[in-house]
């Protein structure tokens, strides 16, 4: 498969396409830049970049996972959708196992009872905002 990669001195970025390429291209390598933040009056290269770029202003994540039992939030939508491949990754490797039995442990931070599949180890993956700890299955 074809590669395009900037021709900007020392940047190392590269892209499956060329439109992708351009898009970078024209976000950190040009001058070009057209979309004011009317708070801290930074200038930015696409609205979407403003978009994202005034959440920090406005002290908010939008972007919330969905998966049961998780809903860590994130400012940018490229975050969102990296920690959302984490969790499918997750159910592939769960579902290829066919680990199904739990047990019982009492949680000394609360006083109640968890449940941890038996056949499993507790992996800390990269955080993407802060730290992750998963369950995969010993193999």
């Amino acid at each position: 498969m074809d590669t395009y990669m900037c021709q900007f001195p020392g940047c190392l970025k590269q892209y499956k396409n060329q439109c992708n390429l351009k898009r970078h291209e024209e976000a950190f390598h040009t001058e070009n830049k057209k979309f004011q933040c009317v708070h801290c009056s930074k200038v930015l290269s696409s609205k979407q970049n403003l978009k994202e770029h005034e959440f920090i202003h406005k002290n908010v994540n939008p972007y919330v996972c969905k998966e049961i039992g998780c809903g860590l939030r994130f400012r940018h939508g490229s975050q969102h959708s990296a920690h959302k491949r984490i969790h499918t990754a997750i159910k592939n490797i769960v579902n290829r196992s066919n680990v199904g039995k739990i047990k019982l442990i009492l949680s000394e931070e609360n006083n109640s009872l968890e449940s941890i599949p038996i056949n499993m180890q507790e992996i800390s993956l990269p955080p993407i905002g802060k730290s992750q700890p998963y369950f995969l299955p010993i193999i």
